[in-house]
């Protein structure tokens, strides 16, 4: 007995395929996250040889003293008021600027961190002082 072989042609079209791997390499592109930040503050030292960097025009501006005092734009105010004033970061491209006393307790520091954090501000300018 004999085989019969084909006699159709037995190559296969990949260019379908390759387009449906090109969907999927750009959608994995986009989904995944190639690093992770640890941090969304960069954060200086109070004292620095170099002169410190940030907008010109900061959306407004927090103190805090070494007696855990909290001054917005200049006017002082208790912690409880201060989630009040603090308006919600709409278009996310504001910055504000922070100045901490050397001195001042790191619990305060963050709180007030924590809180800008939370109404959306990724760009903090924290002040620091050139030797």
């Amino acid at each position: 007995m004999k085989l019969r072989k084909s006699s159709s042609d037995s190559s296969i079209d990949i260019s379908s395929l390759i387009d449906v791997l090109f969907i999927l390499l750009i959608f994995l592109m986009l989904a995944v996250r190639f690093t992770e930040t640890t941090s969304t503050l960069q954060l200086d030292l109070p004292r620095t040889k170099t002169e410190s960097i940030g907008e010109e025009n900061p959306a407004f501006k927090i103190q805090i003293n070494h007696l855990g005092m909290v001054f917005f734009d200049g006017k002082e105010t208790s912690k409880d008021s201060l989630p009040k004033m603090i308006p919600e970061n709409e278009d996310e491209k504001s910055s504000i600027v922070l100045e901490v006393d050397k001195k001042a307790i790191f619990e305060d520091f963050v709180f007030v961190t924590d809180l800008l954090k939370a109404k959306g501000y990724q760009k903090i300018n924290i002040i620091t002082q050139k030797d």
